[in-house]
């Protein structure tokens, strides 16, 4: 979680919201002294749309879109957030992916013209049927290693083999914020 957190922070990204739910008073303990604003999910059991709602219903009235990320990526780095976030500034497109051959994946942004509809996913879905709604949507390519979600003890083993130094320390470099 406080990796994350930190490669959004040197992001160009505004703010940085983290939706909490199980064992919230751990990673709240994690995250103290960081930038992040925390948001305790309290429905959490009721899926990851839970959680998009919370988060989106956190941003400011100012925030033009929004990142979307997971916690357990291990290898999304501030360069693929900027590339990200460039590519909607660049384009204007409401929904920017990251990708690897067919596979769509967090990190994703969505303009704020797209935060009704992600307020509105039911508590045990993600934002894969908006994403499929918005097929003009942007594409971040990205090797198919920088999306690895780990979910399981195997997924965390093979994370562990292919983290290097330079990975684990995470790229910054200075970026405006959007």
């Amino acid at each position: 979680m406080k990796r994350a957190e930190a490669t959004l922070a040197r992001s160009s990204v505004g703010d940085v919201v983290v939706v909490v739910g199980h064992r919230s008073s751990q990673v709240v303990s994690a995250l103290r002294g960081t930038s992040a604003r925390v948001v305790v999910n309290e429905k959490y059991r009721t899926g990851l749309g839970s959680s998009l709602k919370a988060g989106i219903l956190a941003l400011s009235d100012e925030s033009r879109a929004a990142v979307i990320c997971l916690a357990d990526q291990p290898f999304v780095t501030v360069e693929l957030i900027d590339r990200i976030v460039s590519r909607h500034l660049e384009t204007g497109a409401e929904v920017v992916v990251s990708a690897s051959g067919e596979l769509i994946s967090p990190p994703v942004l969505f303009s704020r013209s797209i935060f009704a509809e992600l307020t509105s996913i039911p508590g045990d879905r993600g934002a894969k049927a908006i994403i499929e709604r918005h097929p003009d949507s942007e594409k971040v390519r990205v090797k198919r290693e920088t999306l690895l979600d780990v979910d399981t003890e195997q997924d965390l083993e093979r994370a562990s083999r292919m983290l290097t130094p330079e990975k684990i320390r995470g790229r910054a470099r200075p970026a405006g914020r959007p």
